[in-house]
C-alpha cells in the first residue's frame, strides 16, 4: 500500500514564448471581428438551366412523340431559370433559404434574437479599436441582447453560454 500525501509539493510554471505571444493576440483580435459575421449562405446558381440547344432537342423529342400520337407534357415542369449574368442561367436554392429564414423570424422572434446575439455585441461601444469585442472592453463577453435576455430569465439552463 502506498502512503500517499507524504512528501513535499512542487510548482511548475508554463510560459508562452515571446515570439508566439503577439501573433496569438492578433489572431484572437481577428477572431473577435470574424465572429461578428453571420452565416454566409451561397447565393449563386446550384443547378445549370438547359441551354437553348437542349431546349430545342427537348421540343423536337416532344414533337416526334406527338407525331406518333403519344402524349407529351405541355410544360417542362421546371420553374423559369434565373439569369445570373455572363450568359449563366440556372436555379438557386437561396430564395427558398431566405424565405425559410424570414418565416422562422416571424414565427419565433425570440429564437431569432438569440441566434443573432451569438454574432457579437448588438450595441457596441466604440473605443477606437475595431478589433476589440465586448469582452475586450471589460464587458461580460455577452451581447447587449444576450445580457438583457439573461436578466429576463429567457435562457434557462443555457444562460451561461451568453
Amino acid at each position: 500500500m502506498s502512503g500517499g500525501g507524504k512528501g513535499g509539493g512542487s510548482t511548475s510554471k508554463q510560459e508562452i514564448p515571446k515570439w508566439v505571444e503577439e501573433p496569438s493576440k492578433r489572431n484572437l483580435r481577428r477572431a473577435e471581428v470574424a465572429q461578428q459575421i453571420g452565416y454566409q449562405p451561397y447565393i449563386g446558381p446550384d443547378l445549370a438551366a438547359f441551354s437553348p440547344a437542349q431546349e430545342a432537342a427537348r421540343d423536337n423529342t416532344y414533337g416526334a412523340a406527338a407525331a406518333y400520337g403519344l402524349g407529351t407534357p405541355t410544360k417542362s415542369g421546371l420553374p423559369e431559370a434565373t439569369d445570373f449574368g455572363g450568359g449563366i442561367t440556372g436555379y438557386s436554392s437561396f430564395p427558398m433559404f431566405d424565405q425559410a429564414r424570414e418565416e422562422m423570424r416571424a414565427r419565433d422572434p425570440n429564437s431569432a434574437a438569440i441566434y443573432d446575439s451569438l454574432f457579437g455585441d448588438q450595441n457596441p461601444q466604440a473605443d477606437g479599436n475595431e478589433f476589440r469585442g465586448n469582452a475586450a472592453r471589460g464587458g461580460s463577453g455577452r451581447s447587449s441582447l444576450g445580457r438583457k435576455m439573461q436578466k429576463a430569465g429567457r435562457f434557462g439552463a443555457v444562460g451561461s453560454l451568453f
